[in-house]
């Protein structure tokens, strides 16, 4: 008996792993850089190279690129910035890994500190976490129809699944020259460059995704004079661009995360040769995943007329879409100086990290925790301190809601990030800052189906036929559907129907019911 079948995907972790490490290392400021006289504030990113499994552990190597935004220990005490950078390589313990499998890795800067140990070394710190994960496709084939032309009498389900269509990794690509405004001056030195994704959105259309967002981009520099006065420039970078995806339409569900893979900011000649050109070449990694909900008609149950049928049953897998929502979440906070930073005169910029501390599943939905990271550079009156930096957090918790209890063997998919981030200086102590964190969500219960895999047919059994009386005037049982009565004497439904004038499939208990052994309406014949 062959059937016809409808495939359902789903990606499911395998084994996983978190861990943390910790960087520390002295660093020795470039000859050509000034000496250092306090440092303001530091900034990094992990970009993991090398990923490998083995059996029980994964070797990972990578590196950390930092920064740091210091005072120059010179008559005047003039911004300055050093880049460097630390390797490290680690042996995580990952038991039941072994040498094929394909790990992927991800790694998030926790913590960064930069103290300073003289005016030429400076004392690097980080904490990293890495998280490792195996992951695995699933595919689960479901009995929708049978192709034949043995009389066969079949029951069906609905079954509402989610069904995963398009699992992959790709980039997206902005490059853009952006030209000073006409009222700020030449660039000779880049000191502090920083740029944040701002407001994307995802969008599936036929054969492609539409990406829609921007770039919030901020440059703090040495102005070409001979003073070298340090000005900064704030400005955004629209993103509106179409990616190719294969298989997807319009209407189907995404989840894609979105984060800078790699970003090259500098300054080049305009076409007068003065430094006025900001190059910026930005690639975004994207972790796709698309999603289409399908209802299926599944066969539940079957029998045969003619033939003996042994159904072969297992149990199959999937996942059921609970919700997929995208809420936005404001929070605001007063930052204050600590005692011995400089005054608050003026606000240069301002720069914000989210990180998910928790994600808890509950009667009501999913409850995301978590802080953003913030740092606000600015201006000072005083001419020792010339600036500085502010730091603290805000605290953030959203609730996706969901129509029905969250179990904890639910999966969830979630997405936070900073969408706008504001700062207003109260007074020369404190300085106002507003959010909006946006929290995507996909929340799916896993659920598992006893399915019919297989039919094997066979003759009848003579002495079963022969203990079957030709007529039966049958009184329904409690809880007895006509499915199971007809299946117990192996007569077509529809005959059933139409010999007891049924217009539906619903009995009741005490219900009489007139069964004619081999009566066939579909054919009017006798089936032996």
């Amino acid at each position: 008996m062959e059937f016809l079948k409808k495939s359902i995907h789903m990606d499911q972790i395998g084994c996983e792993e978190q861990t943390q490490i910790t960087l520390e290392d002295d660093v020795n400021i470039a000859d050509a850089k000034p000496d250092v006289y306090q440092v303001v504030t530091q900034q990094g990113h992990v970009e993991l190279e090398e990923v490998r499994a083995s059996d029980g552990h994964v070797h990972v190597k990578g590196v950390l690129y930092f920064k740091v935004l210091y005072l120059a220990d010179e008559e005047t005490h003039h911004p300055a910035c050093m880049e460097g950078e630390l390797a490290f390589e680690e042996q995580i313990l990952m038991g039941s890994v072994s040498g094929t499998d394909q790990v992927q890795a991800q790694a998030i800067l926790e913590d960064l500190s930069v103290g300073m140990i003289n005016s030429r070394k400076l004392s690097v710190q980080a904490l990293l976490q890495i998280r490792l994960f195996t992951e695995r496709m699933k595919q689960l084939d479901v009995a929708v129809g049978l192709d034949g032309t043995e009389q066969i009498e079949v029951k069906k389900k609905d079954l509402q699944a989610l069904d995963l269509i398009v699992a992959k990794k790709d980039i997206l690509r902005v490059k853009k020259d952006l030209l000073l405004p006409g009222g700020m001056p030449n660039i000779f030195a880049l000191l502090w460059k920083s740029c944040q994704i701002r407001e994307m959105t995802f969008r599936v259309l036929d054969g492609k995704l539409q990406a829609t967002g921007e770039l919030s981009l901020f440059f703090f520099y040495e102005e070409e004079s001979e003073t070298k006065k340090a000005v900064w420039y704030e400005t955004t970078v629209p993103v509106n661009v179409a990616i190719e995806c294969q298989g997807v339409r319009e209407g189907m569900l995404e989840q894609i995360g979105c984060s800078i893979g790699h970003l090259e900011i500098e300054a080049k000649a305009d076409e007068d040769g003065e430094e006025r050109v900001i190059l910026l070449d930005l690639v975004l990694d994207l972790d796709i995943r698309i999603y289409e909900e399908t209802n299926l008609s599944m066969i539940e149950d079957l029998y045969g007329i003619a033939k003996q049928a042994d159904v072969v049953r297992g149990k199959g897998q999937y996942r059921r879409l609970l919700v997929k929502n995208t809420a936005k979440t404001r929070v605001s906070d007063q930052f204050s100086i600590s005692p011995g930073m400089p005054q608050i005169q003026q606000i240069c910029g301002s720069f914000g990290e989210v990180f998910v501390q928790e994600i808890k599943k509950q009667s009501d939905g999913v409850l995301v925790k978590g802080t953003v990271n913030v740092q606000i550079l600015y201006e000072s009156a005083e001419e020792e301190v010339p600036c500085g930096c502010l730091k603290g957090e805000l605290v953030f918790e959203e609730l996706l809601e969901t129509a029905e209890p969250v179990k904890n063997t639910c999966s969830c998919r979630i997405e936070a990030s900073l969408e706008q981030l504001s700062v207003q200086a109260q007074n020369e102590q404190e300085a106002e800052v507003r959010a909006v964190v946006c929290v995507k969500g996909l929340i799916c219960a896993d659920c598992e189906e006893e399915i019919v895999t297989d039919a094997l047919l066979r003759a009848p059994d003579p002495e079963r036929q022969a203990n079957q009386p030709g007529i039966v005037v049958y009184l329904a049982g409690e809880c007895e559907t006509l499915w199971d009565i007809c299946k117990k004497y192996d007569v077509p439904m529809e005959g059933m129907r139409e010999m007891n004038n049924l217009t539906q499939d619903e009995i009741h208990p005490g219900d009489q019911l007139l069964i004619v052994k081999g009566y066939a309406v579909d054919k009017g014949t006798q089936i032996v």
